[in-house]
This record gives C-alpha cells, sequence and structure tokens, in this order.
C-alpha cells in the first residue's frame, strides 16, 4: 500500500491515498458527524455488522450514536474516515475504545464499509488507536469478539495481539495487546497484507 499523507495539526485531518488510488480522510470523530456514523452502521451488510456488534442486528438508536460520537478524548477516542462521493461525505470507517474504570486498559472496536474493505484502511485506523493509547499511557488496549469472526483473528495477531478464550462464555474471545512491551507490537505481516484482512 502507497501511503501519501498531510497533517493538519489544528484540525487533525489526516489525508491518506490507498493502494487502490482511493483517497480518504481521517480526523477524530465529534458530534455533527451523528449522521455520518449512522448512515455508515445503516450500510454495514448483516455480516459485517453482526462481526461489529457480536451477533446483534444493532440499531443505529439515537442513544447509540450519542455514545460513538461522543468523544471526549479522555474516556473515548474515535475516529473517522471519511470519502467525498457525489460532492458529498461519506463515512467509509470508524474505529473507537473506551478506557476501563481502572484506567490501565481500553476496550477497542473498528468497523469498515463492506465496499472499502482489503485496501489496508482497517489497519491504519487500528494504529491510530493504538498510537492514542500509548500516548495516554494506558497499559493494554483489547478487542471482545466472538470466537466465528475468522478475519478478525488473522489480522489481530498479525498486529501482536494474544488472543484468549473467554472463560466465563466459550463463544467469545478477547484479543489483547500489551502497549508496554518492547516489541514491535504495531507491525503486521506478509501474509494479512496480501490478504488485506481488517478489523470489523
Amino acid at each position: 500500500m502507497s501511503e501519501n499523507s498531510n497533517v493538519s495539526n489544528e484540525h487533525q485531518i489526516e489525508l491518506i491515498t490507498l493502494g487502490n488510488g482511493r483517497r480518504v480522510s481521517i480526523r477524530p470523530i465529534c458530534r455533527s458527524d451523528s449522521q455520518l456514523e449512522k448512515e455508515l452502521i445503516e450500510d454495514l451488510s448483516p455480516e459485517t455488522r453482526r462481526d461489529r456488534f457480536i451477533g446483534g442486528s444493532c440499531k443505529a438508536s439515537q442513544k447509540l450514536i450519542e455514545l460513538l460520537t461522543d468523544n471526549d478524548h479522555q474516556v473515548h477516542e474515535a475516529f473517522i474516515a471519511l470519502c467525498t462521493s457525489d460532492h458529498a461525505q461519506k463515512a467509509v470507517a470508524t474505529a473507537h475504545y473506551a478506557v476501563d474504570s481502572d484506567g490501565l486498559a481500553c476496550e477497542c472496536a473498528v468497523v469498515v464499509r463492506d465496499d472499502w474493505q482489503g485496501l489496508g484502511l482497517g489497519r491504519l485506523m487500528l494504529k491510530r488507536l493504538i498510537d492514542c493509547a500509548k500516548e495516554q499511557g494506558l497499559q493494554r488496549i483489547y478487542s471482545i469478539e466472538s470466537a466465528d469472526n475468522k478475519r478478525v483473528q488473522i489480522f489481530a495477531r498479525s498486529m501482536g495481539f494474544i488472543c484468549k478464550a473467554d472463560p466465563k462464555d466459550y463463544t467469545l474471545l478477547t484479543y489483547t495487546l500489551d502497549l508496554q512491551a518492547g516489541r514491535q507490537a504495531n507491525g503486521f505481516d506478509t501474509a494479512s497484507r496480501e490478504a488485506g484482512i481488517n478489523l470489523n
């Protein structure tokens, strides 16, 4: 994947050119993005929506949208990837994390619109969450996923996450990345790059 980026410190916008020439802008989510977030969720395929919300056919309720766009940069950090279509902006991916009550770890989630999967966008979004969590001094970032989600298994492991079964629910797996480890935890291997697998 080739990457060209211009960063505006004032607006925290990063312009990315993906490997197939598609361009997106990535920036922190804000309250005014509620409609973009709602449309992204509603446009997901049943499979992608099930993976994102762990089996639920989650509806984009007003309460959910408010939670997802309440980005205080302390307890909740979130990014949105946008493209321009027919002179209007459209959300093609989002990434979120919420800090645990102990302030040591955060739970993350990344979703990529179906027709934008396989381009490395999910990897870019997750890396932004990891970088922010490190800057905030958190010790771990983790994601709870369905054991049936094979795509996330390959991708999360390629990003350095360690997988453990949930002792209370065999249908769930927890993928955890140690943010304090000295190893290069943010890399990804050749197999995952060629497969173009994203965390959804």
